[in-house]
């Protein structure tokens, strides 16, 4: 029935689900036979009115039932506006965007009701205002990445917010160059919402513009070989320039016989193609840049050339070689003896500081294995600690992380990016009973834009650099509370606690530094905690703390480290200066425009001061090792002691310990994780901890078997790996050749590809012709894909025996700047397209004509409001007077006489209703007289029996002593002077009959019970 009959409408209110009407008439003639009986007892009026409550009850609740709706017609129009914000549309244009806008909505709406919303769109979507009759102006605050045109997601975002109770329009400002995503297909979405999607088109185009189309360059190539270099230039009309490349950063001589690196070129309209041959010299990844330069004339004017962004590209080779390892040190003593080690085994190694690292994956993944030798957490940017996970995890490269007193927990690698990609948890076990450290933060107001947000996510970043069992404190001044607790000094724990903590600062602006450090004093001192450190961020403006304040601190070995950002003036970094130097802590003086990537790390190292209770030294122990099953240990049953290490917990999982320390800590441990493996080891390499391993015949032995099982595995296979991109994928081809030079068939190459913005996806070759593998890959963001592939074939060996060949190639896909920047000329027809599916319209540019608020071909909204809830409301409450009507006795005629004197009160009554009263009274009078004349004689006794009583009542006793005559004079005289009562004649009349009384009161009982019963 339902599908029959879906809605129904009775004038404004309007049933989605009529069916349960159907119960009306059932129930009403069900409850109108019913209450034949059960009403009986009642008057005929209210016998109707309760049978009616009754029946309106249930049709209440079946219209309730019935989802009723409140249905309300609009008569305004709201209108979204969706403004293209990316790089594509000049500077000029947009700006002319916003003034059309703003000169549209001056004009006045149609309806003081119209309304007027914004959406943003680039790469991303914003709203940048809802639809509202306040919105006036366009707020261009678009915070996404403007190198990408995504119409699609700004259509739908702009449908997410339309408001409901209104006629709906949107408006697509832009110049129709989508770089991602089909906004015809959202269109659709549009028409069969019947929404009309206007569009103004931003036309322009670019005539004299020379672009750098691509950058063709060998995926891969071997050590000294020479590689053909080819640059793709497109050029709209005829011009000259000059053409510059660059190999790993260095320029390369173009032109041997001018004074310049670079060379003249001249390009005729159309592409360009320019051979440039180069020489690899060196294994690992060959960076090449070309660069045009385009002419400029005497007034400093470009010739030639609009879009500056488009002239230059890059590619990546990755010359195949001997396994080269990247060592990363501090300190030389620290890695001598583990890279003279490498160097023996005739492992190549890179040895550099932190910030010598390659700062791109691509380059870092020119690289089999990476050893970090005791490198503390702060000294690699957020951005490298992802780049080092993804290095393992998606490029298959090695990593082994060997330890030291700055090292793992000790270091701050606590909660980093790095920690998941290590075979151990850095955080100790709760089992396990160590000194804890403790740390305050000591916060005041950060005076640099946004420097609350900042404030908040360097207080994290602290709490997120300690273990579990540390402790953490935050204060800050408050002006109405004063100096207080944001977060008391406790335990951190899973850390939920405090971030929520940390979420409510307010960052004040406190008058003097010794509130806030007496408190923290106060808590530091009794805190059971072996380091007890105390980090203050501020301004410096705050008055000084006293020096016996500072003493406290000393002699409670409290250190107090000062970050000074944004100072107001030189005094006031020496009064942060003084803190720190007196207390033993580091003084910072930060410059606010780096504040936001110094201070994260500022509070990072700072909180490895308390991690120091991570590390175990004590006496020499020779620590448990179990090799079976570990290839790196394999031949290595036993190893020489050990003094210290940084202690750490198992993780779950694959990971396999093979070498414990005390209380079963583990000490070395390895694993695979995603395409690469990684190995730990908690001591250090050199004679810090590990005195008698430098002497160790072993050492050696030890160290290359780790590496090498670590290191990226190169096979014997020759691959060669060619990419061709479409758009905003890549196309990857493999022609694989065996050993014995044959084509290598029924392969399985699998891998993965790491993109600029962080993320990863997987990527399969399928076979589609003899020894060649093909696959796709999306590469829409721009920069370096860094692809990691491993492969394995079956191979049968010269003497016939069956075998496999494995191994794993790299490869670089390049996208050197965004599709963006290739849109020489705008795609005013896209835009049409969408106005003429949706029956929208192409706007002229004209604010007066355009009338952006216009009803022509718009049908009205019909607005519903559910009101099941009201209605099932007003059945209970009827209910309940349904209930009253069939229990509570009422007399409609009192009620109604008594209503008509509250209505007019000052009107007396009718001359028949006083004659009424009258003739009651007289007949009254007449029963009573003739009762008491003619009393029976069973009256007369039992009246005079009653007296009887009442006189012995009150006779006094026989020792009863009479008052003087003086008080019986006075009350004989009280009695006399009371006035006599006109009714005590009546009442010493005859008495009413008891016999009679009792008969009325069992008639009145015998009645009610019958009415009950008939109830």
């Amino acid at each position: 029935m339902t599908g029959l009959v879906a809605v129904i409408g009775l004038g404004p209110i309007q049933f989605d689900r009529p069916v349960w009407l159907l119960l009306l008439p059932a129930a009403g003639l069900a409850a109108w036979w019913m209450g034949r009986r059960s009403l009986a007892g009642l008057g005929p009026v209210t016998r109707w009115v309760a049978l009616s409550a009754r029946i309106v009850v249930i049709g209440l609740l079946a219209a309730a039932m019935a989802e009723p709706h409140w249905r309300t017609g609009s008569k305004h129009v709201s209108v979204t506006v969706i403004v293209d914000a990316s790089e594509s549309i000049p500077g000029h244009v947009q700006r002319e965007v916003d003034r059309y806008v703003e000169e549209a909505a001056a004009l006045g709406r149609d309806d003081p009701g119209d309304r007027l919303g914004v959406v943003t769109i680039a790469r991303d979507s914003f709203v940048q205002s809802l639809p509202s009759d306040k919105t006036d102006r366009v707020e261009r605050q678009h915070i996404g990445s403007p190198d990408g045109t995504h119409l699609a997601a700004g259509v739908r975002l702009a449908m997410a917010v339309l408001p409901p109770d209104a006629v709906n329009r949107l408006l697509i400002i832009s110049d129709g160059n989508e770089t991602i995503g089909s906004v015809l297909q959202t269109a659709e979405a549009a028409r069969a919402a019947g929404i009309p999607v206007d569009v103004l088109p931003l036309t322009y185009q670019h005539d004299s513009e020379v672009m750098v189309d691509r950058l063709i360059a060998p995926a891969t190539a071997r050590m000294g070989e020479n590689v053909a270099v080819r640059v793709v230039l497109q050029a709209t009309r005829a011009t000259r320039g000059r053409l510059a490349v660059f190999m790993n950063g260095s320029q390369v001589d173009l032109d041997p016989d001018g004074p310049d690196l670079s060379t003249p070129v001249e390009l005729k309209a159309g592409p360009n193609v320019l051979t440039v041959p180069l020489r690899t010299r060196y294994a690992g990844p060959q960076k090449f840049e070309a660069v045009f330069e385009p002419l400029v004339g005497p007034g400093g004017e470009v010739i030639g050339d609009s879009i500056l962004q488009n002239n230059r590209a890059e590619a990546i080779s990755f010359v195949s070689g001997e396994g080269r390892v990247l060592v990363v040190r501090e300190v030389d003593l620290e890695a001598a003896a583990l890279v003279e080690a490498l160097a023996d085994a005739r492992i190549a190694a890179d040895v550099r500081t932190a910030d010598q690292v390659p700062p791109t994956l691509a380059e870092l993944a020119g690289y089999d294995a990476i050893v970090l030798v005791n490198e503390p957490v702060d000294l690699f940017s957020i951005r490298q600690q992802e780049d080092l996970r993804q290095y393992v995890h998606d490029a298959g490269g090695g990593l082994v992380m060997v330890g030291g007193p700055r090292s793992f927990g000790a270091g701050g690698w606590i909660g980093s990016p790095l920690e998941d990609a290590l075979p151990i948890r850095l955080d100790p076990p709760q089992k396990r009973q160590m000194p804890r450290g403790a740390l305050a933060l000591v916060i005041h107001s950060v005076e640099i834009p946004e420097g609350t947000f900042l404030g908040k996510k360097i207080c994290e970043a602290a709490a997120n650099s300690l273990s579990r069992l540390d402790l953490i404190g935050i204060n800050e001044y408050r002006l109405a509370e004063g100096v207080d607790w944001v977060y008391p000094l406790s335990e951190v724990g899973d850390g939920t606690a405090v971030k929520r903590a940390i979420q409510q600062l307010k960052f004040g602006d406190m008058p003097d530094f010794a509130p806030s450090l007496e408190l923290t004093h106060r808590a530091m001192s009794a805190a059971p905690a072996g380091q007890k450190h105390v980090i203050v961020i501020s301004d410096g403006d705050p008055s000084p703390p006293s020096r016996q304040l500072l003493q406290k601190f000393v002699n409670d070995k409290i250190t107090i480290s000062a970050v000074a950002c944004a100072t107001h003036s030189f005094v006031d970094q020496q009064t942060m200066q003084y803190m720190a130097n007196y207390t033993g802590g580091r003084y910072y003086n930060i410059d606010p425009r780096d504040a936001g990537v110094q201070i994260p790390q500022i509070f990072i190292k700072e909180a490895q001061t308390v991690k120091r209770s991570l590390i175990w030294e004590g006496t020499p122990f020779v620590p448990a090792v179990a090799s079976a099953g570990s290839e790196p240990m394999r031949g290595i049953s036993s190893v020489p002691p050990v003094a210290g290490y940084v202690v750490a917990a198992d993780r779950e999982g694959l990971s396999q310990v093979t070498m414990r320390g005390m209380e079963n800590d583990p000490i070395l441990a390895q694993w695979q994780h995603g395409l690469g493996r990684v190995i730990t080891y908690t001591s250090d390499a050199a004679s810090r901890w590990n005195p008698q391993w430098i002497e160790w015949p072993a050492y050696r032995q030890f160290w290359e078997q780790h590496l090498r099982w670590a290191m990226r595995p190169t096979g014997s296979a020759t691959i060669r790996v060619a990419t061709e991109t479409r758009g905003d994928e890549t196309l990857v081809s493999v022609d694989a050749l065996d050993p014995q030079g044959e084509r290598l068939n029924f392969a399985r190459f699998q891998g993965r590809v790491a993109s600029p913005d962080g993320s990863a996806q997987d990527i399969t070759l399928r076979q589609v012709g003899p020894g060649r593998y093909e696959g796709r890959v999306r590469t829409a963001e721009a920069g370096s894909h860094v692809m990691s592939l491993r492969y394995v074939a079956p191979m049968t060996g010269e003497d016939g025996t069956a075998g496999v060949v494995e191994g794993s190639v790299q490869a670089a896909i390049s996208k050197p700047f965004a599709d963006e920047f290739r849109m020489l000329q705008d795609n005013a027809a896209l835009l049409r397209q969408v106005a003429e599916l949706t029956g929208g319209r192409v706007l002229a540019g004209d604010p007066v004509r355009d009338r952006l608020w216009s009803r022509d071909g718009l049908t009205m909204p019909v607005a519903t409001r559910p009101i099941w809830l009201t209605v099932a409301l007003a059945a209970i409450g009827l209910f309940v007077i349904d209930v009253g009507i069939r229990r509570v006795r009422l007399d409609v005629k009192a009620l109604a006489g008594r209503l008509r004197m509250l209505v007019s009160p000052g009107k007396a009554p009718s001359g028949r209703q006083m004659a009424g009263l009258r003739a009651a009274r007289d007949t009254a009078r007449q029963r009573i007289a003739a009762r008491s004349d003619a009393p029976a004689d069973g009256e007369s006794a039992l009246r005079e029996k009653i007296q009887a009583k009442a006189s012995a009542k009150f006779e006094a006793p026989p020792d009863y002593r009479p008052a003087d005559a003086a008080s019986r004079d006075r009350g004989r005289a009280d009695v006399a002077a009371r006035p006599a009562d006109a009714g005590s004649s009546a009442s010493a009349g005859k008495a009413p009959d008891p016999e009679e009384g009792m008969s009325r009161l069992l008639k009145a009982k015998k009645k009610a019970r019958d009415e009950m019963s008939d109830e």
